[in-house]
């Protein structure tokens, strides 16, 4: 029993995996977006003993992870980057697909290096651009040069939070114009596009129903 029990939880996980990984698909085969990652809420592991802490302990204690990545290739097709740092063994389902995939990536493409490179990149829960949006559940638009769009609210964003991440100016030069990063599900949604977005709180609803709807959660 306990080895189907096992073989369930497998199953569910596999189903769950493949859920987002088309839910991050469609982002940008629907729409003007070039990328679309999505940072899961994970415990941070203690560096010595003890067993880590459990998701609504001490927000110090957690971080964003990339679970999973998309990026527009040159011939239309979308490119998966696997979660490098699940420990579930999930990815060897994928293995061979996943690195395929990164093969076919432009070695000479600006955009498609910054992509790869946000993988290894962790975040605070709570702290900075990408951790407070991810507290405190909400959402931010930004754009490579100020526009239009940002008004009075943006303002105010811009005030409150902490500057962007310094690995977006390397996106911003690399040809990205706009990213959006939305709290969603068990984590956090950031967008990419080489045009510019207007900032749509109809898409950021969609968003969070779409990935909250998944009930994706990383063991």
């Amino acid at each position: 029993e306990a080895k189907n029990m096992v073989g369930s939880e497998k199953a569910k996980e596999a189903v769950a995996m493949m859920a987002l990984h088309e839910a991050l698909r469609n982002v940008c085969v629907n729409s003007e977006w070039t990328y679309s990652v999505f940072w899961t809420i994970r415990p941070r592991p203690r560096s010595r003993g003890g067993t880590g802490c459990k998701l609504g302990e001490d927000n110090g204690s957690l971080m964003l992870m990339w679970e999973d990545g998309y990026c527009r290739s040159s011939k239309t097709r979308v490119n998966r980057v696997p979660g490098m740092f699940n420990g579930n063994g999930m990815d060897k389902m994928v293995k061979s697909s996943s690195f395929d995939c990164l093969e076919e990536l432009d070695a000479d493409d600006p955009v498609r290096k910054a992509f790869r490179k946000m993988s290894i990149q962790l975040y605070n829960y709570g702290e900075g651009l990408m951790g407070k949006v991810a507290s405190d559940k909400c959402h931010k638009w930004v754009f490579k040069e100020p526009t239009e769009c940002e008004t009075g609210i943006s303002n105010y964003w811009q005030s409150s939070f902490d500057a962007h991440p310094p690995e977006w100016t390397d996106q911003f030069a690399c040809g990205i114009q706009t990213i959006a990063v939305i709290q969603a599900g068990h984590g956090l949604l950031q967008l990419g596009s080489c045009k510019i977005i207007p900032e749509d709180l109809h898409f950021v609803l969609r968003m969070r129903h779409t990935f909250e709807s998944l009930g994706y959660q990383s063991g």
